[in-house]
């Protein structure tokens, strides 16, 4: 696993993109920092803390 967290860095973050089909789901789960941590979220919640654009990014 493994990967950047969307939130707690020490400046915000220039442009963050999900794709939209990230609102379909009840619970997401998001990386925490480190290799072996993850918190889940509402994606409504993630996006709003994030302040992330949701566009349809997936290809195919």
């Amino acid at each position: 696993m493994g990967g950047v967290s969307p939130v707690g860095h020490p400046r915000a973050l220039p442009f963050i993109l999900f794709d939209e089909d990230i609102l379909i789901h009840d619970l997401v789960w998001a990386a925490a920092g480190t290799n072996n941590t993850v918190f889940s979220i509402r994606p409504q919640a993630l996006v709003r803390i994030t302040g992330a654009h949701v566009l349809d990014v997936k290809e195919g």
